[in-house]
């Protein structure tokens, strides 16, 4: 097995995401997933949320994403404050990722969050996806809401980090 390496996302890195199989499939929003991609650099390069991939010799293996505050129009106080409160958003991995690289996202960006001054990460699943609370849970996380989105129930996750 290649060593794998996370570091911050990049702008060329948006279509890496997508040829190397990190992202695909339908979105929730309709939206293709390069013009996505490019939305969250350009909020990377704006402040409000950091990237990282984790990458070794065959490409993009998976990405994660720290949010510190949601763009005009989604605001979400107990989510991502901008101050103390951050939601880890869009953990996705290849297929073929090696073990561990989701937990080795989630531990380096908690990392980067406790050096930033962010007490409290958030998580968002949606309420059917037992696999991924299950791994939520397993990483500390607790429910504290659920609340209806377009047809579908949404489960808040948080953590302390301090």
């Amino acid at each position: 097995m290649s060593r794998v390496f996370i570091r911050y996302a990049l702008p060329r890195d948006a279509e890496r995401l997508v040829s190397d199989g990190v992202v695909g499939g339908a979105t929730t929003t309709g939206e293709s997933w390069a013009p996505r991609v490019q939305k969250w650099l350009s909020e990377q390069q704006a402040g409000r949320r950091l990237i990282l991939v984790a990458e070794d010799v065959s490409g993009l293996l998976g990405t994660v994403q720290l949010v510190f505050s949601f763009p005009t129009g989604y605001a979400d106080r107990e989510a991502a404050n901008g101050i103390d409160v951050a939601m880890v958003e869009a953990l996705k991995t290849r297929t073929d990722a090696p073990h561990g690289v989701a937990t080795q996202l989630i531990t380096d960006v908690q990392s980067i969050a406790r050096k930033r001054g962010i007490r409290t990460l958030t998580f968002l699943l949606q309420l059917h996806d037992n696999r991924g609370i299950a791994q939520a849970k397993s990483w500390g996380f607790e429910e504290f809401r659920i609340m209806p989105d377009a047809g579908r129930m949404l489960a808040f996750f948080r953590k302390s980090i301090e």
